[in-house]
């Protein structure tokens, strides 16, 4: 069996010029280090995990933790953030649940990208204060070594509400996602306050769960209801989708008979009929963004800025 001996010898390198490469440490120049690697690769050699990491204290792992795994909103996220992890030589952990705490707890990750709102407060505090640095997404904490990147979700539901008014619609309702969900609550804050701005008192509220079930089981509710809304805002797109479907199905006309609108931008709002007005932003870039920032945290200890993601209104044929 290889070990880091030989490649440094088959490289021309000392041992711990080797080691350096070998667990991507930035005091190597990259024509060294391609040929450490190469060398290591020839050799068949991989350092072990154990003893790197009581040498270096590092894992080379950053670790992102969702609660969940369905939905396109976190697969364009995760791609951005492994697609620059892969440029810098880290492994991406993907967790969700308890298996996250114990994760943490044990520092089995270099770094955390948290785009799970279940996870306590106090454990990612913890876990930053020996250093580590922790960015959360969509959710506001502050400690020693944690960041936060989030989307102006009440801002541009504001912006695009107000729009909508005024395009002459004044009788709206809203279709919720899930009532702990920081991303609803602060869309139907900036919903609330574009109506309060403009005078319309009065709006639906109808309570879903951020699924195309849920909004198109709403959408079979709706057909039924007399006094029906001539414009419904959801928090999320495949509520929006589930919702016009239902509608499709009993001959209601979108958006010449009602309107809709959603929020996220994901891709299959342009493969149904009538395609989808929808509030966007580019989630690959910004986990990309995020990844990058994380990265040089932990390399340079740099506090470079983290930016939140930029949103756009993309007017297409629910809502015109």
């Amino acid at each position: 069996m290889a070990t880091i001996k030989d490649v440094a010898k088959k490289a021309g390198v000392s041992i711990s010029t080797a080691s350096y490469a070998l667990n991507n440490q930035p005091n190597v120049h990259p024509d060294t280090k391609s040929r450490i690697l190469e060398a290591a690769k020839a050799l068949d050699y991989f350092p072990q995990f154990s003893a790197r990491h009581l040498k270096t204290n590092r894992t080379g792992n950053i670790g992102v933790f969702i609660y969940g795994f369905a939905g396109p909103i976190f697969s364009d996220v995760l791609e951005g953030i492994h697609m620059k992890l892969l440029e810098h030589h880290y492994n991406i952990i993907v967790s969700s649940g308890k298996s996250s705490t114990i994760l943490l707890q044990e520092r089995q990750v270099d770094g955390a990208i948290i785009f799970d709102s279940n996870l306590p407060n106090d454990t990612l505090i913890r876990y930053a204060k020996k250093g580590s640095p922790v960015c959360v997404l969509d959710r506001y904490l502050t400690g020693d070594h944690i960041i936060a990147s989030v989307i102006d979700n009440a801002g541009l539901v504001h912006m695009f509400i107000s729009d909508v008014i005024a395009k002459g619609y004044r009788d709206f309702a809203y279709l919720s996602g899930p009532k702990d969900s920081y991303n609803n609550n602060m869309r139907y804050m900036g919903f609330k306050a574009a109506l309060d701005a403009h005078g319309i008192k009065h709006h639906q509220y109808l309570e879903g769960d951020f699924t195309i079930s849920g909004g198109y089981r709403i959408g079979q509710t709706l057909c039924e209801a007399k006094n029906k809304p001539r414009f419904i805002f959801c928090a999320n797109d495949e509520s929006a989708i589930g919702l016009i479907t239902a509608f499709q199905e009993a001959g209601i006309r979108v958006p010449e008979d009602l309107a809709i609108a959603g929020f996220d931008n994901i891709q299959m709002g342009l493969y149904i009929t009538p395609k989808l007005t929808t509030i966007g932003i580019d989630h690959r870039r910004w986990g990309e963004h995020v990844a990058e920032v994380m990265v040089n945290r932990i390399q340079q200890g740099e506090t470079i800025k983290i930016n939140n993601p930029e949103g756009k209104i993309y007017w297409r044929e629910s809502c015109e």
